[in-house]
C-alpha cells in the first residue's frame, strides 16, 4: 500500500469571486477547504499552501505560503512538496476549491497502485479534460519534475507534469466540479456570499 502525503492548493486572489476566499464558501455546512482537507484524511501528512481563511483545519495540517506569493500553482506545489517530511511514496495534489474531491481519491489511488510503471494518476472530467490538481503522483517523479523546471513562478501545472507518465483516470462528475465564479458556487450548492 502506498504511503501518501497531501498538498492542497488554496492560493490565488479569487478575483472572479470579488476577492472572496473561495475556500470559505460552505457546502452542506462545511467550508469547501474543510471538505478538501477531510477528503485527504488518508494522507500521512497534509500541507495547505495559501490561506486557510475561516476554515477550521485539524492542528496537524500545516499551512504555508508559496514562494513567491501568488506565484501560481506549480510554485505552490513545489513549496508544498518541500514542506513535507521525507518518507512518502506519493503526493496527493488537490485544488482547495473542489468540494466533492473525496469521490476521486479512491479511483486515483487504485489506478496508481495497479500500474507500477506510471508516475501518477490524474482525474479527467466528463469531457476527458485532465485535471492537474486532482491527482496522485509518485514523490520521486514529482520532485524530479520540480527540480528539472527551475524557477516555477508563473509556470503551469501542465508544464510541470508534461514529462511524467500520467494515467488519465475517469472519476465521478461531481469530483471535478471546482469553484472559480459565483455561477460555479451556485452549481455546487455553495453558500456564504452575497452573490452565492
Amino acid at each position: 500500500m502506498l504511503v501518501v502525503d497531501a498538498v492542497i492548493l488554496m492560493g490565488g486572489r479569487a478575483e472572479r469571486l470579488g476577492g472572496r476566499v473561495k475556500g470559505d464558501l460552505r457546502v452542506d455546512g462545511d467550508t469547501i477547504l474543510e471538505r478538501v482537507v477531510a477528503a485527504s484524511a488518508a494522507a500521512r501528512h497534509r500541507i495547505v499552501v495559501g490561506e486557510a481563511g475561516a476554515s477550521r483545519v485539524p492542528p496537524e495540517v500545516r499551512i504555508v505560503r508559496e514562494e513567491p506569493p501568488f506565484g501560481g500553482p506549480a510554485a505552490a506545489v513545489a513549496t508544498g512538496v518541500a514542506s513535507l517530511p521525507a518518507g512518502s511514496d506519493a503526493v496527493l495534489l488537490l485544488a482547495g476549491d473542489l468540494p466533492f474531491a473525496a469521490e476521486a481519491i479512491e479511483p486515483l489511488l487504485a489506478a496508481l497502485e495497479t500500474d507500477a510503471a506510471a508516475d501518477g494518476a490524474r482525474a479527467v472530467d466528463a469531457s476527458g479534460r485532465a485535471q492537474h490538481l486532482l491527482g496522485v503522483i509518485r514523490r520521486p517523479a514529482l520532485e524530479a519534475a520540480i527540480a528539472a523546471r527551475g524557477p516555477l513562478a508563473g509556470s503551469s501545472m501542465r508544464g510541470l507534469l508534461a514529462d511524467l507518465r500520467m494515467i488519465d483516470t475517469p472519476v465521478p462528475v461531481r469530483a471535478t466540479m471546482d469553484v472559480d465564479t459565483w455561477a460555479d458556487a451556485r452549481r455546487v450548492g455553495a453558500t456564504g456570499g452575497a452573490d452565492a
